[in-house]
């Protein structure tokens, strides 16, 4: 850390690359986001076409099973069969009866739609059924049956559960009119919901995950119809299903949005309550796979901008080593002037660049040889400063030496006076 942080290359180089590394990370998550919103309005109307698609195609279903039901309580042998039955518990003519219940059967059979076909009296009581348990019993107009008249066009499906076969049904029922238009009899048709099952599991391109399933209330609770197989596992189930989407269709809503469906898994779904069916429609898919594209999209970016970063890494690694280089040899050189003894011959930066740092060399190569003129009239100036130090440092020596001697002399001629005067006395004395 130390030389990272005393070294200008490896500093120019790494706050290169962590720029870098900062703008691909920034243009990586803008791109996410808006690939994101831009997948989100697309897969919003995917969603929307195929809740569309099959709201009609489920509503074109249930006309189609109107229509063969009217068909069928229209039709001549029904209707004059039904005038040779009576409206009475024993059977009249066991040979109609037989003839009617032979019909029948054969629309079951090439009807895949319809599993059971019945002739009820006005009172509701099943006198011919292609299921005998039924025969004899009540079956109840306006409860669990859907009851409709021929002119009447808003009517909404009552889906149960067969007490037979455990399955979710609907049980339609119209009247069969004598010549004069009244009533007679009414023919009621059981419906299979395996074809609902398969229209509505029809993904239509809504990826892996995606899915469609009907859902209605019973006893304040939330059930589904059809879906995939693991939702048709959870139909026979008693459990309360719930998600935002699934409430707020069963409110009677219709709407689209991000949220976590029945299982707990985040999803984009569009939820549409169906008026005609009394159901809620929904479609949905995992936000995983929904927004996958835009993931692989960011995770690309990084990965090409780390690609790209790192090959500028090494480009502005060679530039920046050409450009601090004059600045390396500055330093040398600013190192050499320090130093006690230096040549100016010695200095030579870089001064072909025009740019700042060949004017930084100029500057410098000025600088350098100021202070060597300055450090050399300096050391002249010692020089002679020293000579003229010895000069009067040897003149003083010789003074001294001078006077010594001077003294020296006159002290020994002092000497030789007071000697001769000594000698003068004694010899006068004597």
């Amino acid at each position: 850390m130390k030389f990272l942080r005393k070294s200008l290359l490896f500093q120019l180089v790494g706050s290169f690359y962590l720029l870098s590394l900062i703008t691909v990370s920034i243009v990586a998550f803008t791109a996410y986001n808006r690939a994101k919103f831009y997948l989100t309005g697309s897969l919003f109307e995917r969603l929307n076409v195929a809740v569309s698609l099959k709201n009609y195609e489920l509503e074109q279903w249930f006309n189609n099973q109107r229509r063969e039901a009217t068909l069928l309580a229209d039709l001549p042998k029904t209707r004059s069969s039904v005038k040779k039955l009576g409206d009475t518990l024993e059977p009249t003519d066991p040979e109609t009866e037989q003839s009617l219940n032979q019909f029948y059967e054969n629309v079951v059979n090439l009807k895949p739609d319809i599993e059971e076909v019945s002739i009820l009296t006005k009172g509701g009581i099943v006198l011919l059924s292609t299921n005998k348990n039924l025969e004899g019993t009540y079956l109840g107009l306006g409860n669990t049956t859907t009851y409709f008249e021929r002119n009447e066009s808003n009517v909404i499906p009552t889906i149960y559960r067969s007490p037979q076969t455990g399955q979710l049904t609907i049980s339609l029922a119209t009247p069969v009119l004598n010549d004069q238009g009244q009533r007679e009899a009414v023919l009621a048709i059981t419906l299979n919901l395996d074809a609902i099952d398969n229209l509505i599991r029809e993904r239509t391109g809504l990826g892996e995950s995606g899915e469609t399933y009907l859902v209605y209330r019973v006893a304040r609770q939330n059930r589904f119809i059809s879906g995939e197989k693991s939702v048709r596992d959870l139909s026979n189930q008693e459990e309360d299903i719930n998600s935002r989407g699934i409430n707020l269709a069963m409110n009677g809503e219709s709407g689209r949005g991000l949220y976590e469906n029945y299982k707990g898994i985040p999803v984009i779904g569009v939820y549409e309550w169906v008026e005609r069916g009394g159901v809620a429609l929904i479609a949905e898919m995992s936000q995983k796979e929904a927004f996958q594209p835009a993931v692989r999209l960011a995770r690309e970016i990084i990965y090409i901008g780390i690609g790209v970063a790192t090959l500028m890494l090494v480009l502005v690694y060679l530039l920046a080593r050409q450009i601090a280089k004059p600045i390396l040899t500055i330093t040398t050189a600013a190192t050499e002037v320090e130093s006690a003894t230096f040549e100016l011959s010695g200095l030579k930066p870089v001064e072909s660049r025009l740019d700042e740092l060949g004017h930084l060399a100029r500057v410098f190569n000025k600088m350098a040889e100021q202070v060597y003129q300055r450090e050399q009239k300096l050391k002249q100036e010692v020089s002679e400063l020293r000579i003229e130090i010895n000069q009067k440092k040897k003149a003083k020596q010789v003074k001294e030496i001078v006077e010594t001697d001077f003294f020296q002399d006159l002290e020994n001629k002092a000497k030789s006076l007071r000697k001769r005067h000594s000698s003068k006395k004694s010899s006068k004395s004597e």
